[in-house]
């Protein structure tokens, strides 16, 4: 995924299906520095985390 792609889903109202290594993900924040991250919470375990937005299906 781009990171102009993770902005329009962050900007959705609706739900849009994010995977991170086959596991769903919601899209919490966007780093701010351009280091191409992104903080995520995993669906199944509720964990935050922060994966390269490359890394998104």
């Amino acid at each position: 995924m781009n990171r102009e792609k993770v902005k329009e889903i962050l900007a959705s109202k609706g739900v849009i299906e994010v995977n991170y290594k086959n596991e769903p993900v919601w899209l919490e924040a966007i780093s701010t520095d351009k280091d191409g991250k992104i903080q995520v919470r995993s669906l199944e375990t509720n964990k935050h985390f922060y994966v390269d937005i490359k890394d998104l299906k």
